[in-house]
């Protein structure tokens, strides 16, 4: 246990060791006042820069939605693939492509899985050589869950969203 435990540490140093690591997360709120409904995401990521261009990484997601009175929590797993488009010196464009998973729940009951696939545009500006403020905004793609009578079928299909409940902000840190 001890050996594995040491090889764990030393492969995390090694890979943090070369600044290809980062951590960091994503906040998203949306409120409609006329429609009564209320969106918050909080989205905690990881990643790895495989080179200037690529990198691939998983965000675990946490939803909260008030919709006329129903309240729904949600849980997802996103791992993704991301490509950088262009670099402005120290403004990125970026776009991730991911394949994804998650749960709803009915704070009265009920669940539906969905699962998602396509992609997501962003910008990161790097503010200095360790933190990086990101930003998603939109979606393109397709969506389903396994329960359309549940969700009246809003939630699956495919094409492009593009939001207010699909703008996220966050911070990451570059080892």
């Amino acid at each position: 246990m001890k050996k594995l435990l040491l090889t764990a540490l030393v492969a995390l140093v090694g890979i943090t060791a070369s600044a290809q690591v980062y951590v960091g997360g994503e906040l998203g709120f949306w409120r409609n006042y006329d429609a009564n409904e209320t969106y918050l995401t909080v989205n905690p990521e990881v990643g790895y820069n495989l080179n200037d261009k690529w990198a691939v990484g998983v965000d675990l997601g946490y939803g909260y939605e008030y919709d006329n009175g129903a309240k729904v929590r949600s849980f997802k797993v996103n791992p993704y693939l991301r490509y950088k488009i262009a670099d402005f010196g120290p403004v990125n464009v970026f776009i991730d492509g991911e394949a994804g998973v998650g749960s709803r729940h009915l704070v009265h009951g009920g669940t539906v899985t969905e699962w998602e696939v396509g992609v997501k545009p962003g910008v990161a500006v790097n503010l200095n050589e360790k933190l990086s403020f990101v930003t998603h905004f939109g979606f393109v793609g397709y969506r389903d869950n396994d329960s359309r009578e549940a969700w009246g079928g809003t939630d699956s299909g495919l094409g492009a969203m593009f939001s207010g409940k699909e703008l996220t902000f966050g911070l990451y840190y570059n080892f």
